[in-house]
């Protein structure tokens, strides 16, 4: 996402550098330690993702404190050999970890889980960018914003499909469980190709291309994953 909004920017990915490591960092630490934390829906529709969790349980702890603790390592670094970036930058880092601190409550809301992740997704990538490069705040990189957004809350919504039953029973409500499979799978390819079409109108056909090839690749890792499930024991 880093290096596909960089193409975007017209940004050298030499320039990016270890820019490039920080949202990994950062998304590893949130996704880890929300699924660590089993919710009652989890049981139902991830029954052996929160099997692999309870089993490993130390060994995530210790990984996602490695990536905190990395990625706030990177941050200070560029907050410190940068003259132009004040201490905010530090504040402005962390916000990501207050989503993740009210997520449990965002979750009791149709499309306020969607709506925190895809801002946070894409507030990651362009905070990474002013951080490690001299690119500054203005429309261009508003845009970009706004095209992960459109693809990171799409993503939600589209695993919210499959967990329509398992929130169902754990009364919790999303927007695919209030509108349902079919006008959620509509909504989601919506969302999606506007966020392909957003990069095409800021950057060209090349990194809409790109941002699309990042969606292919998501799909195929997804499938490999229920692959994965639907065999396990075999």
């Amino acid at each position: 996402m880093v290096a596909i909004s960089a193409t975007a920017l017209s940004i050298p990915l030499s320039s990016v550098g270890v820019g490039l490591v920080l949202p990994p960092l950062l998304f590893y630490f949130i996704y880890v330690e929300d699924r660590r934390r089993v919710a009652p829906e989890d049981e139902v529709n991830q029954p052996y993702r929160t099997e692999l969790v309870r089993r490993h349980q130390f060994a995530l702890l210790v990984t996602e404190l490695l990536a905190l603790l990395g990625y706030v390592a990177l941050l200070g670094m560029f907050v410190l050999e940068r003259p132009d970036l004040g201490v905010e930058y530090l504040a402005f880092g962390h916000l990501p970890l207050l989503v993740l601190l009210v997520y449990g409550h965002l979750k009791q809301h149709p499309t306020f889980d969607s709506l925190a992740v895809g801002a946070t997704w894409a507030f990651v990538v362009v905070f990474s960018l002013l951080v490690s490069t001299t690119v500054t705040i203005g429309w261009e990189l508003g845009s970009v914003f706004v095209g992960w957004f459109l693809i990171a809350f799409a993503g939600v919504e589209s695993r919210n499909i499959q967990d329509i039953d398992g929130d169902s029973k754990s009364n919790k409500t999303t927007l695919a469980g209030y509108l349902g499979r079919k006008p959620t799978i509509a909504l989601v390819g919506v969302v999606k190709s506007l966020g392909v079409i957003t990069f095409w109108v800021v950057s060209g056909r090349v990194v809409a291309g790109l941002a699309l090839c990042y969606l292919v690749v998501l799909r195929l890792f997804r499938a490999l994953t229920r692959w994965e499930t639907a065999h396990v024991g075999e």
